[in-house]
């Protein structure tokens, strides 16, 4: 059976407060280890109205100490912005404080625009060369051994597992020659997602992190009861998506009311059928093939689902319904 995660970004939905953002991405992950998902991951987002998820270290230990199994990770530390020296520390204490269940996802976007690059002090530093430098501040920890004349503490007797997220031929590149499990992010932008996936297996080399190839597949996807209830409520992501892209406004999500009744132009529709193409959404049993067939064709051996909803019970029932879906085709088989 393919194992199923969530990526979730802390939507906040107007009327909503980010700490109320917070409170149900920790009710959420909650959820998640009882139905069974295997990975839980929170985002990084900076000067969003959108996303309540800044600090994704800090979130991880409040979702690993909520839950007892499940595993907590980045999806992920965007590694431009930081010390890489720093984010082995960090991570380095989860792994102390909750062992076997932290993953460290990097990412190299920057989060936000240049306004974000300035205020956060970021380097032009490469940014494959701080993930290195990360990896081997890691390595040198679990070993017990220095960097030179500096190591980063607490020093663990293992690593926290390390995925190389990306949308592009670049990070795919460096998480095969450096034997990484790879996560494409197909809900960012998926041009180059068969590219990704090729170049991915074709320079794999083994590592002390795998021995094989391992993928994972992060989208967009929504699970209704029926295929029209999935439509009505991606509304509240596709309004989003309208007046984030077309008119460069940061705003929350839209209350149900507002993307219920929000009659789209020509330019939305366009824009909103060029992205459902990397999308799933409809019913669970269209969505569980869906995915079934994905994971089939690009020998995908995880999927991480990113869903946002106007309504937070429907959000968890969308997880509820994929799951159920899922474990009754695996038992089908």
């Amino acid at each position: 059976m393919i194992r199923l995660n969530i990526l979730d970004q802390s939507p906040v939905i107007q009327g909503m407060s980010s700490e109320e953002a917070v409170q149900q991405t920790i009710e959420l992950a909650k959820l998640a280890e009882e139905l069974g998902y295997h990975r839980y991951w929170v985002a990084e987002h900076h000067n969003s109205r959108s996303f309540a998820s800044a600090s994704p270290e800090i979130l991880i230990s409040a979702l690993a100490s909520s839950t007892k199994t499940i595993r907590i990770g980045s999806g992920g530390v965007l590694i431009s912005h930081y010390s890489p020296l720093k984010i082995a520390e960090q991570f380095n204490m989860l792994q102390c404080l909750y062992p076997g269940r932290i993953d460290l996802g990097i990412g190299r976007a920057p989060g936000g625009d240049g306004n974000i690059i300035k205020a956060m002090r970021t380097s032009n530093e490469d940014s494959f060369a701080k993930i290195t430098e990360l990896i081997n501040y890691l390595k040198h920890s679990s070993t017990n051994k220095q960097n030179g004349n500096v190591s980063a503490v607490p020093e663990g007797q293992a690593m926290p597992e390390i995925w190389i997220l990306g949308t592009s031929p670049d990070s795919a590149v460096f998480a095969a020659e450096n034997g990484l499990p790879y996560t494409f992010g197909s809900f960012i932008n998926d041009e180059y997602m068969l590219q990704c996936f090729q170049i991915y297996y074709q320079n794999f080399k083994p590592s002390v992190h795998l021995k094989e190839p391992y993928l994972n597949l992060a989208l967009f996807s929504v699970t209704g009861e029926t295929h029209e209830d999935a439509l009505r409520i991606s509304k509240c992501s596709e309004y989003w998506l309208a007046q984030t892209f077309l008119k460069g406004r940061n705003i929350p999500f839209p209350d149900k009311e507002t993307s219920l009744n929000h009659s789209f132009s020509f330019e939305e529709k366009m824009l909103i059928e060029y992205r459902r193409r990397s999308a799933v959404i409809g019913d669970a049993e269209a969505v569980s093939k869906k995915l079934n067939e994905l994971a089939k064709k690009y020998a995908i051996h995880e999927i991480t689902i990113v869903t946002i909803t106007s309504d937070f019970e429907e959000r968890k029932k969308s997880y509820r319904l994929l799951n159920e879906a899922m474990a009754l085709t695996y038992c089908n088989h």
